[in-house]
């Protein structure tokens, strides 16, 4: 199996929960850093489409000049019909793709938050044997509306729309981060939360760090995310 993944961070993040999702399963893994203008790959190229996230916009083609490209070529993907999960913005980019509208939230949501699934996704098998309330990390402050054909699966306190599957294909988005390790999250709490806006939904760094602290693993929602979508989109069981 071949998987590709667009990444967005121009930090190399590329140790993470699907990483070594792939790394243990024994498969083929390789990443196009879109946002430093690498050349996009045939999409007879991989098996499984996997758009990461960042801090990039939607609508910022002009500031960022690659993003036209990408969208092009998710675009030439989902025409292929091959399986693809996006992450976060990827799930934004993947959302905008099928028809979607993806906008500035009303409110940001960065911390250790629960997710909570949908009585669709509580019957939808990507996630299964998934607890119907979850925690885990998010960071994001923008928010997407349903395209047409997919259904919803997970909401949080914020956030309408956490996690969806598109009825017939094997498109999935998730807005949450399940493949954010712990060290991922001490590494962006450190680096990067001087400039998280404390409030109701966003936490300060020394809190995420302390709830970090306290969590054993992170692995097991990355790794039960792309069983069940392995189970689902390419052994079709």
């Amino acid at each position: 199996m071949r998987l590709h993944l667009l990444e967005h961070d121009p930090n190399d993040m590329s140790h993470t929960n699907m990483t070594m999702w792939a790394e243990r399963k024994g498969y083929q893994i390789t990443h196009t850093y879109v946002c430093r203008n690498e050349a996009l790959p045939a999409v007879d190229d991989f098996d499984w489409l996997m758009i990461m996230g960042g801090s990039p916009h939607v609508w910022e083609e002009e500031r960022h000049p690659w993003m036209a490209a990408e969208k092009a070529f998710i675009a030439e993907a989902i025409e292929s019909g091959k399986p693809m999960l996006g992450i976060c913005f990827g799930a934004q980019l993947l959302t905008e793709a099928l028809g979607g509208r993806v906008f500035p939230s009303d409110q940001e949501e960065i911390g250790w938050y629960d997710v909570t699934l949908t009585p669709e996704g509580r019957r939808s098998f990507l996630f299964e044997d998934i607890p119907e309330c979850f925690l885990t990390f998010h960071w994001h402050s923008d928010h997407f509306s349903l395209p047409s054909g997919c259904i919803r699966l997970a909401k949080s306190g914020p956030t309408a729309n956490q996690a969806f599957v598109c009825e017939g294909h094997p498109f999935v988005g998730v807005q949450f981060h399940p493949e954010y390790t712990r060290e991922m999250v001490t590494y962006f709490a450190h680096e990067e939360g001087h400039g998280w806006k404390q409030s109701r939904f966003v936490a300060g760094p020394e809190s995420v760090l302390v709830k970090t602290d306290t969590i054993s693993d992170t692995y097991w929602l990355m790794a039960s995310l792309l069983d069940n979508m392995e189970r689902k989109f390419i052994h079709n069981a």
